[in-house]
This record gives structure tokens, sequence and C-alpha cells, in this order.
């Protein structure tokens, strides 16, 4: 968690985010780690935000350069022709014309001495600073929710399909079934016609679940930054058994409320805000310069009549100066403009911190009701195939009919469907609530300096 401004330089200085958008291999197969590091080093929404992320930091950087001096180093050349008048007995025509080419090398320092609204503006610059880091970091997190929820997606297009290729195996088979059955006059064309029409229908559904598993693809490509392409393998994983959840919602709540990147950005924004009222206030109180130039100054003037010599001499100048404007028309509507945006602010955080409670509501329920569909669903299936193998036994010896079976057939396909759905939602919904209490990390990955 970045809680300091030294951790947010670190985090932005150690971020790439000049590695070119990388290619799919077609022979790979891509974990879900491996397509997380590809989407933290590659999206937009991770690029853009860096770049807000370092904007910030040299912001700072600026508001901090404030207390050191600044030297400048100028030189001037220049001619000057002006008439001088001079007495008549001096120079007949009362006048003088003379010529002054003169050139001038000196160094500036400015240096503020006191300025009262210069702290201020310094912490307001590190509060954004922080939380730019911070929205970073949150950025990165829904990089990772967002690919592992596509990923899902399409293991379980994937599942799909695999159920949708066993339901057609399974209606080939029983139309086969029901034609050898009619061809030993054990079973009525009706239950033939009956056979060949589930047949044709899980084979419209098996090429309904060929196109999801494309889009699926689709979809994944595009949410890991690059290009939206079918050409993508993911490798299979093994179902893991549900992540346990011990905490109650409530604790849980407050883990959100401590750990959520985007509330504790809110709350660096509240601070910014504060410390720009603290700098308009400031406004009222003086401030105190010092102003110092030491140089070379060399000129050569000439004149029409008489003689002026060369000269090359050190010249300098040191002046303090107090700056206190006694009367400013705007100064009280800016003290007030800065405590609207403080207020603003407060409630800003607020808001977000009562979205994030509704959010971790919403996740924990969705997860819960996942457990118990899958539950529900793996018992759905066990029932719906044993309903079907006692059918299918029945009916080859004649004591149930094609009806019977085809009935059965379809308990068990939509119990296959069904199993995947609810697998791949328990799994789903289980980042979901990690996503929203902001404990999402993405898996330890071969460090590539993609990532902070």
């Amino acid at each position: 968690m970045v809680l300091t401004t030294r951790d947010a330089a670190r985090c932005i200085g150690t971020t790439r985010t000049d590695t070119p958008i990388p290619h799919l291999d077609e022979s790979h197969r891509y974990t879900l780690p491996e397509l997380i590091d590809i989407a933290e080093s590659s999206s937009p929404e991770g690029r853009i935000a860096w770049t807000e992320a370092k904007r910030a930091l040299e912001k700072t950087s600026i508001s901090r350069a404030e207390y050191l001096p600044l030297l400048t180093l100028a030189a001037q050349g220049s001619d000057l022709r002006a008439i001088v008048p001079f007495p008549k007995p001096i120079a007949p025509r009362g006048y003088v014309t003379v010529e002054e080419p003169q050139v001038v090398a000196q160094l500036e320092l400015r240096y503020s001495l006191l300025d009262f609204g210069r702290g201020s503006r310094l912490e307001g610059s590190k509060a954004l600073e922080i939380a730019s880091t911070l929205r970073l970091g949150r950025v990165h997190q829904t990089l990772a929710y967002n690919t592992a929820m596509q990923f899902y997606r399409t293991q379980q297009a994937l599942g799909l399909l695999d159920a949708a290729k066993i339901i057609h195996q399974t209606a080939d088979t029983l139309q086969k079934n029901a034609q050898s059955q009619f061809d030993n006059g054990r079973a009525t064309l009706p239950d033939v016609q009956n056979a060949v029409a589930g047949e044709a229908e899980a084979r419209y559904n098996l090429a309904a679940a060929e196109g999801e598993v494309e889009k699926a693809k689709l979809s994944l490509t595009e949410s890991i930054g690059i290009e939206p392409t079918t050409a993508i393998e993911i490798a299979p994983e093994t179902p893991q058994a549900a992540e346990s959840f011990e905490r109650s919602v409530e604790e849980l709540i407050q883990v959100a409320w401590k750990s959520r990147p985007d509330l504790l950005a809110r709350a660096q924004e509240l601070r910014h805000a504060q410390e720009a009222y603290r700098t308009a206030h400031a406004a009222y109180l003086p401030k105190v310069g010092l102003q110092a130039a030491g140089g070379q100054t060399s000129m050569w003037p000439t004149a029409d009549y008489g003689q002026l010599g060369p000269a090359s001499v050190s010249t300098w100048q040191v002046a303090a100066q107090l700056q206190w404007d006694v009367f400013n028309g705007a100064r009280g509507h800016e003290q007030k403009a800065a405590l609207a945006e403080q207020k603003a602010a407060a409630e800003a955080q607020r808001a977000t911190q009562d979205s994030v409670t509704r959010q971790v509501w919403e996740a924990y329920t969705d997860y819960q009701t996942a457990l118990a569909q899958e539950k529900a669903a793996k018992s759905y299936l066990d029932s719906a195939q044993v309903s079907y193998d006692s059918s299918l036994d029945a009916f080859g010896y004649g004591v149930r009919s094609l009806v019977d079976v085809v009935q059965a057939e379809r308990q068990l396909a939509q119990a296959r469907q069904e199993s995947v759905r609810a697998q791949a939602r328990r799994l789903q919904t289980e980042i979901a609530l990690s996503y929203a209490t902001g404990q999402l990390a993405p898996p330890k990955l071969p460090a590539t300096g993609a990532r902070p």
C-alpha cells in the first residue's frame, strides 16, 4: 500500500511503459498469470494511469523547488546614443552627442525567505502524488480483475463447448439406439423421428457453443490490451476448491475501507483540498524575498566633443523585498472557493465509501449464492446422470418409452451446462469479492519490469 511520497516515487520510477505491445504465440497455451502480466504492461488504461501519476510526481518536485533559490546567468549587449546638454563655453552647440556601447554579464539570485503558502502547496502536491499512485494501483487491480473475468468467461465457454460435444455424442448414440430398436420392431417411427430431432438440436447447440468460444476469445484478447483476435489458446485449469472467506461481511467492509486504493485516493484528494484552503488563507500574510545580482560591466563611450574613457568594473546589487497585499478584491472569493472545494472532496469521499460498502455487500451476496448454486449443480448433475442411465437401460429392455429417455437426456444436458456455469460463476464471484475489498493482487510471476 502506497502511503508516502517516497513509495509513490519508487512505484512510478520502477514502472516501464516503453515496452512494445506483445504478440500472441498461437502455439502457446496462456495461463491466467501470463495474461494478467500482458494486460498490465500493454493496456492503454494502465499506461494512461502511469502518465498521470508521473505528472503528479513532477508537480510535487516543482512545489518542492520553491524552497530553493533561483540562480540565473544574464548577459546583455547594448548600444546607446544620447544628447547631453552642456554649457556653451564648454560645448559651443550647447549639447554633446554621446554613444555608449556596453556589455553586462552577471549572476542574479532570487530567494523567497518567507512564504506562508509554500508549505501547504507542497503538502497538497504530495497528496495528489499519493492519490494518483493509488489510482494507478487500482487501475492495475481493475486490469487483473477484468482479465480474470474474461479468462473465466472463456473457460466457461470452453466448458460449455465440451458439454455440447458430450450432449451431441449422447444424442447421436440415442438416435442410433432408437434406429436399432426400430429395426428390431421394438420402437415406433415417431420414436426414431424424436431421436433424429434431438440429434439435430444437439448439433445446433454445438455450433452455437463454438461461436460463443470465438466471441469469448475476442473479448479476452481485447481486455489484455492487444488487437482482438481468436488466435489464442488458454491453458486448462483444474477445478479449485472454493476459497474460504471466514470473515463476516462487516469485517470485509472494514478491510475494504482500509485497503481500497480508490477510497484511499479520495482521502488524499480531501487532504489536497484542505491544503488548498490553507494556501488561500496564506494569501492574507506577507511575503519576504531576497534579490541579489553581481557581475562585470564594460563600456566604451565616445563623444563628438571632448574625450570619454572606457571602463570595465565589477557591479552588484542586493535588495530585500516585502510584499503584503493590503487589499485584493479576489482574495476572499478564492478562499471561499477553496472551502467549497474542500467540502466537495469530503462529500466525494463519503459517497465513495458508501459505494464501496454496497459493492462489498453485493459481491459477498453473489459469492454466497454462487457457492450454494455450485453445490446444487453438482447434485443436479449426479442425479440427472443416474436418471439418464436408468432410463436408457430401461428403454433397452423395452420397459420405458423413448420419450422418457429424451426427457432424461435433456435434463442431463441442462445439468451439464448448469454445472459448468455454476463453477465459472463461483470463480468469478470469488475474484469479484477480492476486487471489491481491494485485496486483489496479481499472481506471482517472473519479474518483467512491467508492473510497479
